[in-house]
């Protein structure tokens, strides 16, 4: 099973200044580095990029939006090393990572958790894994989350997004009957704008359909925070 690893989503954030809805073309690769999100810095990014459409924001975008840094914000990423720990001893993903304050859990349809083919109903497969991480939401009932789905360029475009969105529509439904408060979750789906890897293999393609999950602190838990590390001052 995949580790906790880090992830640097600066330069990933440059380029969201110029456009928040982030067009992503198929030669265009997001590439991974091992070094901890400097928060400071990320703050400073935040003020340059434009959040106005908040449907637009992906799962980085979001995060590093929510960030507060400093004491209160270091209490929040202690509660999310925890939160990854219960990933990692529990579930079986692609990758699970440590961005800013949030955690970004991610799966394609090489792992436990995916859709068939061309289908936008939860398998059983994979309503197991939502089990555990509902489970696994109870128990921090301050963490929100996002839900992103995404797929390869095969086919149509607009298909491709319809499907999508009907498939993080099932996944939020599926939460929210199993216990989780609709008010904690967010739904976003982006097609064949955002791949991971170039459409060029089936391998590759694989990788590219995936559901990535996004924890970040709830207002309750930033005011926690806040108060906490005020107070020991």
């Amino acid at each position: 099973m995949p580790s906790l690893r880090y992830f640097s989503i600066l330069g990933f954030m440059l380029v969201m200044a110029c456009d928040s809805k982030k067009q992503v073309v198929e030669n265009e690769v997001n590439q991974e580095q091992t070094e901890v999100v400097n928060t400071n810095t990320d703050l400073a990014i935040a003020g340059s990029v434009n959040f106005a459409d908040e449907e637009s924001l992906s799962i980085y975008s979001a995060i590093l939006k929510n960030v507060i840094g400093d004491k209160a914000g270091a209490y929040i990423g202690f509660k999310m090393d925890k939160l990854a720990s219960e990933f990692e001893s529990r579930l079986s993903y692609t990758e699970l990572l440590r961005a800013g304050e949030g955690l970004i859990l991610e799966f394609n349809n090489s792992s436990v958790l995916y859709f068939d083919s061309g289908k936008t109903g939860i398998n059983d497969s994979s309503k197991q894994t939502l089990d555990e991480i509902i489970d696994i939401l109870k128990s921090y009932p301050k963490i929100n989350l996002i839900i992103e789905t995404h797929t390869d360029s095969s086919g149509d475009e607009a298909v491709n997004m319809k499907m999508t969105l009907e498939r993080a529509n099932a996944i939020e439904k599926y939460l929210v009957e199993n216990g989780i408060d609709k008010d904690r979750l967010k739904a976003k789906a982006f097609g064949e704008s955002q791949p991971r890897f170039r459409n060029d293999t089936e391998d590759n393609r694989k990788k590219n359909r995936r559901v990535e999950f996004g924890f970040y602190a709830s207002e309750t838990l930033k005011e926690e925070a806040r108060n906490v590390t005020e107070s020991n001052n």
